[in-house]
């Protein structure tokens, strides 16, 4: 008879724990910020949400392009600077790899952003 209101007491307290702790944690969910939405909008459902989300992941990964063309224009007039000083090539080399590289990027640019007005 013991156990039995042992386990009884036990199960009670548990429950008025539960229940404490359910209450006490709800105060805690009212402080989080709302769900911010897509730069592109967002509203009107799930799926318009859920575009935006796409299309801010394809301006990110344009300006993940123009980022990695940027350091590799920079690494090859880099290179072209080093056989300039040492003699292996003219400055007419390094101009053009700089000029090149320049208009390499801001096509790069321009297309990603081109590229997010068709999506």
């Amino acid at each position: 008879m013991k156990i039995i209101n042992v386990i009884r007491l036990t199960t009670d307290r548990l429950t008025h724990l539960a229940v404490l702790g359910a209450l006490y944690t709800g105060s805690a969910w009212a402080d989080l910020p709302a769900i911010e939405q897509p730069s592109s909008g967002g509203g009107g459902g799930v799926i318009n949400t859920f575009k935006g989300y796409i299309k801010d992941g394809f301006a990110l990964g344009g300006l993940l392009l123009a980022a990695a063309g940027f350091i590799v224009v920079a690494l090859a007039a880099l290179s072209s600077f080093h056989d300039v000083r040492e003699g292996k090539a003219k400055w007419a080399h390094f101009v053009t790899f700089v000029l090149v590289g320049a208009i390499l990027l801001v096509v790069i640019i321009w297309l990603a952003n081109k590229a997010l007005d068709i999506f």
